[in-house]
């Protein structure tokens, strides 16, 4: 399986100069560097070292992956925001855990073993509460559902129905992964602080528009009943030679901190036991 890493960026100049240095060739097949609009020098930076720009026609993060996504030659994508927020030794174990088996898989700021660095009070709070609020409406078991560092197979993020044109992208793409029942698993990886530049979400707005999105995707799972769980009555061998089951059941993985043992999580009991987990929504 090839794979793509989709560097996202909006006036990076900063952060990308540190950043793409730090990527190894071997990582993946192939890189394109997705821009929004960059006035700073980002696009000059990135195609002086060779690389593949991408100019998006119409702006917003969702609308630059989806773009992405018609382009890419890879059979695996990986969302990378090219602000800093990003471990970037993260890479290749994302990649790694698609080829295992998994349609999505995030790399989590709150699982035991990782921790946010650009985290305020507010954000981990507002974040904490999504994640909670999309386990409990969509069955799932999260422990981090709106970061947008995040690996998955291209031909099940075509099955979807994303729509969500800006930041809210990838906490819809979480619920939908979830809704049509693909295999999901989250590795811990931490989040670095921003590098320079300017933070592109903001608190209340963002708010708002993840609760629009939300809404919208329990419209699209209660009164649609659109997901069309196409894994229905698949079987798989996961990594600890355990068959997993697909579906109605919307089974998912976590992986432990050692990133050695996968453990699996009925999600009837996750939403008991897990009352307390940390978790973030006003991204990036």
């Amino acid at each position: 399986m090839k794979s793509t890493l989709a560097v996202l960026v909006l006036n990076e100049i900063e952060a990308i100069q540190q950043v793409l240095p730090q990527i190894r060739p071997e990582w993946v097949d192939e890189i394109i560097v997705v821009d929004g609009g960059s006035t700073d020098g980002t696009i000059e930076y990135c195609e002086s070292l060779g690389l593949r720009v991408l100019r998006q026609k119409r702006r917003g993060y969702g609308n630059g992956v989806l773009e992405l996504i018609a382009i890419a030659q890879g059979d695996i994508i990986i969302e990378f925001m090219g602000d800093g927020n990003c471990k970037v030794e993260t890479i290749p174990l994302l990649v790694e855990k698609i080829r295992e088996g998994y349609d999505l898989v995030i790399g989590s700021r709150y699982m035991p073993g990782a921790k946010s660095y650009d985290d305020t009070a507010i954000t981990r709070l507002g974040n904490w509460c999504f994640t909670h609020l999309i386990n409990v409406l969509f069955g799932a078991s999260f422990d981090d559902a709106m970061m947008g560092y995040r690996a998955y197979r291209k031909e099940a993020f075509q099955q979807l129905e994303m729509d969500s044109p800006g930041l809210c992208f990838p906490t819809q793409g979480s619920i939908q992964f979830a809704r049509f029942g693909f295999r999901v698993t989250e590795i811990p990886s931490d989040e670095p602080a921003r590098l320079g530049g300017e933070r592109k979400a903001k608190n209340v707005r963002t708010g708002l528009e993840l609760c629009a999105m939300i809404a919208k995707e329990a419209y699209r799972e209660y009164v649609l009943k659109t997901g069309k769980r196409p894994q229905q009555g698949r079987r798989q061998e996961g990594a600890n030679g355990t068959a997993d089951h697909f579906g109605d059941s919307r089974s998912s993985t976590r992986m432990s901190p050692s990133l050695n043992s996968d453990r699996r999580l009925d999600v009837s009991a996750v939403n008991t036991s897990k009352k307390s987990s940390s978790k973030r929504a006003w991204f990036l």
